[in-house]
């Protein structure tokens, strides 16, 4: 049994024609297409997410240049 679940989305009419015309050049199912592009939208939220947190940790432990960060790393080798 595949591991997958249907769902159903709302796209502008532009929008629409411009994903057939990729999944022809690329030779891909729209399905396909979506969940490529879904996921690296996820993946860069989860990204800038991560960031932002890290950032703020750094500012706490007065990180703020890239020497800062190497300091750090070469301490722990």
């Amino acid at each position: 049994m595949r591991n997958v679940q249907s769902i159903s989305v709302t796209i502008p009419t532009a929008l629409a024609s411009r994903l057939d015309k990729l999944q022809k050049e690329e030779m891909k199912s729209c399905s396909g297409i979506v969940t490529e592009a879904l996921k690296e939208y996820v993946d860069w939220q989860q990204f800038k997410k991560m960031q932002k947190e890290l950032s703020i940790m750094a500012k706490v432990k007065n990180v703020t240049t890239q020497d800062d960060v190497e300091k750090i790393i070469h301490g722990l080798r």
